[in-house]
């Protein structure tokens, strides 16, 4: 019975030992997850001042795009420098592609601090007509940073996709507002990790969206007798 209780104690030693560090790993897997985070926001955040807001915001967002996209691949990078990069790069062809969505955004925005005492009808149309403006410039940024396209069609194949797949701009649509809502009850969230947790989930439901929509085609063109 001793012996019995002995080799009992040293394989519970042995099994405790990589338990202790797969929590450990785990726990390191978290905190570096949140300090890319962390420091994308902070990128983001430069990004959109050097460009005078304005003409930084979409370029910003497309190299926060970039380098989400392959931290979420497994590739190394040293983000930083790959963002800053990236925002040279693609300044004018972000700006361009971004121009739909965040002339939608602009105006749709204005009018709903203007018309305070529009119908109730009239501003949730402007709220949804806002919405599509944010998911066609995730989309298309998204959309840039991972197929190799002509910059004249992404806004039409962004346009196409949202329109085709409908539940993407949903998700989209409800990651940005529950990002929103959490950072309204907690301010100090948005100059810290809002910004960079909300640009990486959204390219990380653009990718899954892209692969899904890449099998179905796939699917489609080995089972379409007519394709050659």
């Amino acid at each position: 019975m001793a012996h019995e209780g002995a080799r009992a104690e040293v394989a519970a030693a042995r099994t405790a030992v990589p338990a202790d560090g797969a929590r450990l790993e785990r726990w390191f897997g978290w905190v570096d997850t949140l300090a890319f985070l962390g420091l994308l926001n902070l990128l983001v955040l430069a990004g959109t001042l050097a460009g005078g807001v304005v003409l930084g915001v979409a370029p910003a967002l497309a190299a926060a795009t970039v380098v989400s996209r392959t931290r979420l691949r497994g590739d190394t990078q040293r983000a930083a420098r790959d963002f800053v990069r990236a925002w040279a790069s693609g300044f004018g062809r972000a700006n361009l592609l971004a121009a739909p969505g965040l002339l939608a955004l602009a105006l749709t925005g204005t009018s709903l601090l203007l018309l305070d005492d529009a119908p109730a009808v009239l501003r949730v149309a402007l709220a949804v007509v806002a919405g599509l403006g944010v998911v066609h410039l995730l989309l298309a940024l998204t959309m840039d940073a991972h197929y190799d396209l002509r910059r004249g069609d992404v806004p039409r194949l962004a346009w196409a996709f949202l329109l085709r797949s409908p539940g993407a701009p949903l998700l989209l649509a409800a990651t940005t507002a529950l990002v929103g809502v959490v950072t309204a009850f907690v301010p100090g969230l948005l100059p810290v990790v809002a910004i960079g947790a909300w640009a990486y989930l959204c390219t990380a439901l653009c990718l899954s969206f892209y692969a899904a929509n890449d099998r179905r085609l796939g699917d489609q063109a080995e089972t379409d007798p007519l394709d050659e």
